[in-house]
């Protein structure tokens, strides 16, 4: 973490949410990217040969062929990813330190001090932080299943 920091201070993007959104993307890529080759290898390549027969150069190819197979996968990922960066706490903790700063996660600290600690309004913020991804959760189900399944088996 301290190399990290020390190169958002040299950038000047430490304590900012800009800091905070590139150092999320950057250890969200890695997933990102397995999930995405998983289903792309799993394309026929007959796909991509008639498109090229048919005149297709590759920008026309991706964008017109293998682009709208990637639906399910983008579903997913936008899916995991946003209740994994809505669920970060550590993050946050070290990237945006300060009150001001303070993110949802960030807010259980409120209700807990060394010598007592605040059940009733722990548990309250706790059901409330779990509301949103639950919703996502039931809206999104049968494109989480899928994306996550699409490129699991290659035959």
């Amino acid at each position: 973490m301290v190399p990290t920091i020390w190169v958002l201070d040299g950038l000047g993007i430490f304590r900012t949410m800009f800091g905070l959104i590139m150092v999320e993307v950057a250890f969200g890529l890695a997933f990102c990217v397995l999930l995405f080759r998983a289903f792309i290898s799993t394309i026929p390549k007959d796909l991509d040969e008639a498109a090229v027969i048919d005149g297709a150069g590759p920008i026309r190819l991706f964008f017109r062929v293998i682009f709208p197979l990637l639906k399910s996968v983008m579903v997913t990922i936008i899916v995991v990813q946003s209740v994994h960066v809505f669920n970060d706490f550590v993050n946050p903790l070290y990237f945006l330190p300060g009150e001001e700063n303070a993110t949802v996660q960030l807010t259980l600290f409120n209700f807990q001090s060394q010598l007592s600690t605040e059940y009733n309004l722990l548990f309250m913020n706790i059901l409330l932080i779990t509301i949103p991804p639950l919703i996502m959760f039931l809206f999104f189900n049968r494109q989480i299943v899928a994306g996550m399944t699409a490129g699991a088996v290659k035959g």
